[in-house]
């Protein structure tokens, strides 16, 4: 019976602690798979004088092939929403003004499976309050279509810790700005713009980000863009995203946070472990004999301590 107990003690101490090991030298493309998501804590600096702060949440949906700027792509369709609270200056034909209010997000990216680049994104943000010096309330809506063809792709998973290149995008940028004060005519703003776009890419180290979702270890991927501008983002191969990104303007000055709260990641979840089963059905066996042993044990203590009158039920004779 020591044996046993002895034994069971050994196979509980087999369940798997917390402890992780390293990254790997190389940076894999994570598995998505539909119902996959992501919510983020989110601020930035919009146009240098809005602020825009809240959650933003993205979701896999779906596979799907679409064609692109003439290309065929089979994507990961992935929408995204969000909401939260703007403040900030306006610039008017009369003037700046401060303003204050809400904000709201919808969007869909289709993501290339191989690559994970974005190929196409359609965002709108709409947003509505008050004008302070004008009492006035205020309407704004933002939308921004754009549709990239791969061109040239020097990141290819698995990317080394190390690796250094650029990538290149024949992009179509077309945004739309409506803004509204009260009953006055609305500002209206479009532009439409194309061109081929090369910026490096590189994945510089291994770290950690401690987020609200909690701490990861991550690998550091930094995009330098044309105008000058950067994003450092810190990949979570346990999250499948990013658990922070970070966007800076040509200055170096941060404009966008986002850091994760909360996320579901079927590849990165743990898969079930046969050694608690194996445990359980080593309690089992062990429980068993320690079972038989009691009873066996407290049917002699009865017999040893229980009137014979009162052992067995009287028989009546015939």
């Amino acid at each position: 019976m020591r044996a046993l107990l002895v034994l069971l003690a050994a196979a509980l101490l087999l369940v798997p602690g917390t402890a992780r090991a390293p990254l790997p030298d190389a940076m894999d493309a994570p598995a998505w798979s539909p119902g996959d998501f992501w919510l983020y804590r989110f601020n930035s600096t919009f146009e240098s004088s809005i602020f825009l702060n809240g959650t933003l949440r993205a979701e896999v949906q779906r596979l799907a092939t679409v064609t692109v700027r003439g290309v065929p792509y089979d994507v990961f369709v992935v929408d995204t929403d969000g909401t939260g609270t703007l403040e900030g200056i306006f610039p008017t034909p009369l003037g700046d003004v401060p303003a204050a209010g809400f904000w709201n997000l919808t969007g869909e990216q289709l993501f290339a499976t191989d690559s994970r680049k974005i190929v196409r994104t359609l965002i709108t943000i709409s947003a509505a309050g008050r004008v302070a010096i004008l009492d006035l309330p205020f309407s704004l809506l933002w939308i921004n279509s754009t549709s990239s063809r791969v061109v040239r792709d020097e990141w290819t998973y698995p990317v080394p810790v190390g690796f250094s290149g650029n990538v290149t995008l024949n992009a179509s940028m077309a945004e739309d700005v409506f803004l509204q004060f009260g009953t006055n005519p609305p500002l209206n703003t479009s532009s439409l713009v194309e061109a081929e776009v090369t910026f490096a890419v590189s994945l510089e180290s291994r770290s950690t980000a401690t987020v609200p979702a909690g701490t990861f270890e991550t690998y550091v991927v930094r995009e330098a863009w044309p105008d000058g501008g950067t994003e450092r983002f810190d990949y979570a191969p346990a999250a499948g995203n990013n658990a922070r990104t970070r966007t800076f303007n040509t200055t170096g000055a941060e404009i966008t946070r986002t850091e994760l709260v909360s996320y579901r990641y079927r590849a990165g979840e743990t898969p079930p472990s046969v050694i608690p089963v194996l445990v359980a059905v080593l309690g089992i066996a062990v429980a068993v004999p320690l079972l038989a042993w009691w009873i066996l044990r407290r049917r002699r203590r009865e017999r040893e301590y229980t009137p014979p009158s009162l052992r067995d039920p009287p028989t009546l004779g015939p």
